[in-house]
């Protein structure tokens, strides 16, 4: 397993390899705000906001304002475009997905309607959120007149004594490299002929991050709320990616093309705890704070790599293919946030949550393996950063207008690729209340910008954005 994973730290397969890696520990960490249209709306500034279920996912304090028993479901509609800048080529695509985004039971099981100290209700709540969308896909192509993907396989070959199955064992058994028992190398045709071939490498991915939240939460004198959650998360994730190379010119000798495809599939469910407050100083001021366990997931990824390879020798195509499967352990990082919500009377509020996580405190573990290394990178390639949400809602009689806006920090350290790739989100909604149900809505648009590694120094400019669109319907009884 170890050296499969140092080949492919070698090929510099830094964001899309069949192995376990710093990568999988950051995509569990690096969770955004779900919930309702109304807390998608406010991005997400809920955590002492308190009597809405995308609050609780915030601060489990929140659950402990309903004053009445409530029920909501959310649905969306998200679309993710990509552009990538590759070999001073552009291409854009989409991908497209839909779903149960949120939905939530709150009950009070404990109200007193006097004014005495002390609890005066208890409020159990539970629900689910979706924290992240997966879907994306992305093309690159462009002509290279400097290197190849082969070059890596070659160099690979030649470091190690033992074949990688899933990179370099590959090109030796569809003949794309091959052995100078003379010189005592391994090889290739890009040796002799040079480059100016054209590359592609198609990603898509697929899959979501979701929490089942159970909570309890507690009121103390109308001034204090208290509460706590379990959350249960489950992971599902999908990603295909095809690097291929061809030679429609015929400038490399005894070389028409390769493909070489790389499937992963990752299934694991996560567990933590949470806690909060929010305490209300003032009648028109409430501050929360939150803190949240790290989440101990357990994963079983399974994993083909495949190869087909046309050398222009009368053969036909040369194929071989490689598969695993492995079993292990991620723990993502704590976070911790603060809140603070200023109300205008009846005209409305403004909210603003401030959330700390250190990614480099994420680790990867095995039953038969240390993943040393693995964490290793984590630690030097990640850092603690911060993200800052803020949110508003005007009300207009039974009409309400919201706004917001996310800021979420690059998790990547100085000196990173991606030390400037950060997430922004801006949002904006509607609802519409009564005493017994809420009509919700919500866009919100996130963008962010990535460097993308296919191998070695070889690398493309990603600009990406999410346009995602959210309604919930709920019901007081």
């Amino acid at each position: 397993m170890k050296k499969i994973i140092l080949a492919i730290f070698a090929l510099g397969f830094t964001m899309l390899a069949s192995a376990q890696n710093e990568q999988d520990a950051l995509r569990l960490s690096q969770s955004f705000h779900g919930g309702s249209a109304r807390s998608l709306s406010m991005g997400g500034a809920m955590g002492a906001f308190g009597a809405d279920f995308g609050a609780i996912s915030v601060n489990p304090a929140s659950s402990a304002m309903f004053q009445q028993s409530q029920f909501g479901l959310t649905t969306g509609f998200t679309t993710t475009t990509t552009n990538a800048l590759f070999l001073d080529q552009q291409l854009k695509d989409s991908r497209y997905s839909m779903g149960i985004d949120h939905f939530g039971f709150v009950m009070p099981i404990k109200q007193k309607e006097s004014s005495s100290d002390g609890i005066k209700g208890l409020t159990f709540s539970f629900g689910y959120n979706k924290l992240i969308d997966y879907g994306q896909r992305i093309v690159m192509q462009g002509n290279n007149n400097h290197n190849s993907l082969v070059d890596e396989f070659v160099y690979s070959a030649n470091l190690y004594d033992s074949w990688d199955p899933f990179t370099d064992e590959l090109a030796w058994e569809t003949w794309l490299i091959d052995y100078d028992s003379i010189a005592g190398v391994y090889y290739s045709d890009f040796d002799n002929s040079g480059y100016g071939q054209q590359q592609r490498r198609t990603i898509s991915t697929k899959g979501y991050l979701g929490e089942f939240i159970f909570n309890l939460g507690a009121n103390l004198s109308d001034r204090l709320y208290v509460g706590g959650s379990l959350g249960v998360q489950k992971y599902e994730y999908e990603e295909t990616w095809v690097h291929s190379e061809y030679d429609p010119d015929d400038i490399i000798d005894f070389f028409d093309g390769f493909s070489f495809r790389n499937d992963l599939s990752t299934e694991g469910t996560g567990y933590n705890a949470q806690f909060g407050f929010i305490a209300r100083p003032m009648k028109w001021i409430r501050v929360g704070g939150s803190v949240q366990s790290p989440t101990f997931f357990r994963l079983n990824d399974v994993f083909t790599s495949s190869m087909e390879t046309d050398l222009a020798d009368g053969e036909g195509t040369h194929e071989y293919e490689a598969a695993g499967e492995f079993d292990y352990q991620i723990t993502t990082p704590f976070k911790a946030v603060g809140s603070i919500v200023v109300q205008a009377g009846k005209m409305g509020s403004f909210s603003l949550d401030y959330e700390y996580i250190d990614y480099s405190s994420a680790r990867l573990r095995g039953d038969d393996y240390d993943f040393y290394d693995e964490n290793q990178a984590v630690s030097n390639r990640y850092k603690a950063t911060s993200n800052i949400r803020a949110g508003g809602e005007f009300v207009m009689g039974p009409l309400y207008l919201r706004a917001g806006y996310a800021l979420y920090g690059s998790p990547y350290s100085s000196g990173e690729a991606n030390e400037k790739s950060f997430y922004s989100s801006i949002s904006g909604g509607l609802g519409f209340r009564t005493s017994r149900y809420m009509l919700d809505f919500a866009v919100v648009n996130t963008t962010w910008e990535q460097e993308y590694y296919l191998y070695g120094n070889t690398m493309a400019d990603l600009s990406a954005s999410s346009l995602r669109f959210v309604g919930s319907l709920s019901f007081r009884f």
